[in-house]
This record gives structure tokens, sequence and C-alpha cells, in this order.
């Protein structure tokens, strides 16, 4: 299996390069396999996979998490389109507590985003109609889900008009929010 784990400097956000073949007919490629993410040490005990479509550019999502003892990693894969994913390490303790990375992700890339518990991320949709594949490693539990205002964290969207939600809209700012993530501990 020739998968590939870069980490960035959010310690255990992961950067994955897929297992991929081509030939003449096509190509063939492997976006999972749990004995490789296990051996990483990476959790992937994952319970539901869903396709988001993003109608419109300019659509933020997030920044989203799901609070103990449901807490959820993540793996992403740009099926069509292209976004910027955002993610901030929420885990009291951590050398990156607070701090926000930008991976950017597209259907030309072959790579993959793993995104660990206490991490809450959020998407800048780059162009029209863009689908994401992802994988949670636990099922959805509405009334454990969270998240941080997307524009607490000083982040340049450049001149935009976002398309955003009101749920989205009016989560709490990073200054307001108390974390229930502690690095090493309960995620």
């Amino acid at each position: 299996m020739s998968f590939v784990f870069k980490e960035t400097k959010i310690p255990g956000l992961m950067i994955v390069e897929p297992h991929y073949h081509e030939d003449l007919r096509g190509s063939n490629m492997k976006i999972f396999h749990k004995e490789t993410f296990e051996n990483e040490g990476l959790k992937c005990d994952f319970g539901e996979t869903m396709i988001t479509t993003n109608l419109c550019k300019n659509t933020i999502r997030g920044f989203h998490y799901q609070k103990p003892p449901y807490t959820q990693c993540k793996l992403y894969y740009c099926l069509q389109g292209a976004w910027n994913n955002y993610s901030v390490d929420l885990r009291k303790g951590s050398p990156m507590y607070g701090k926000v990375i930008c991976i950017p992700m597209n259907e030309k890339e072959r790579k993959l985003l793993y995104i660990p518990d206490g991490i809450a991320n959020a998407h800048l949709v780059l162009e029209d109609n863009t689908k994401v594949l992802y994988q949670l490693g636990s099922k959805y539990m509405p009334s454990y889900e969270g998240g941080v205002r997307w524009d607490s964290f000083g982040i340049d969207f450049g001149d935009i008009h976002p398309v955003i939600t009101d749920r989205d809209a009016a989560l709490p700012r990073m200054s307001e929010f108390e974390s229930p993530f502690v690095y090493g501990e309960n995620c």
C-alpha cells in the first residue's frame, strides 16, 4: 500500500497521498485502508460517509466540530471543484491551540485531509458546484455539535460576499469560546 502521510503544523492534522494506479484502462484510487491508517496511529472508526455539494463559489461552512464524548475525526477528499480548508486547533494544552492553517483542496490534486478530534474546520468554496466526500469518526449527534464563528481568526478571505447560513453566523466568536477538548486526553 503506497499511502504517504504528511503531518502539518497542527499535531495530528495530516495531508494524505492515497494509493493511485493508472494504466490504459483508466485509473484506480484507494482513499482509505483501515490497517494503514491505524498503523499511522490515526483514529479511523468511521461512522458515516457524506458528500456535500456546494452550489456557489464563496460559500463558507464552519468552523464545525462535535463535542465529547461524540468527537469526530474526519477524512476529506475533493470530488469536484476546489475549496480552501481552514483548520483550527481547539485542544487546550496543544502547542497550536487557537491557530489556524489553510490547506487548499481541489479535484486535480489527489490528496486527502485527515482531521483529528478536537480540530474544527471550515471551508471557503472557490468554484461553483464543488463536491466534497468525507468520512466522519462517529455518527452525527445534533445535541453535541458546536462551532466557532468563521470570522473570529483574522483570516483574510479577500473581497468576497460570503454565502453563509444563519446558524454559522450565530456561532460564538473564539474570544467567547470555552473548549471542551484537552490535548492528549479526550481527543
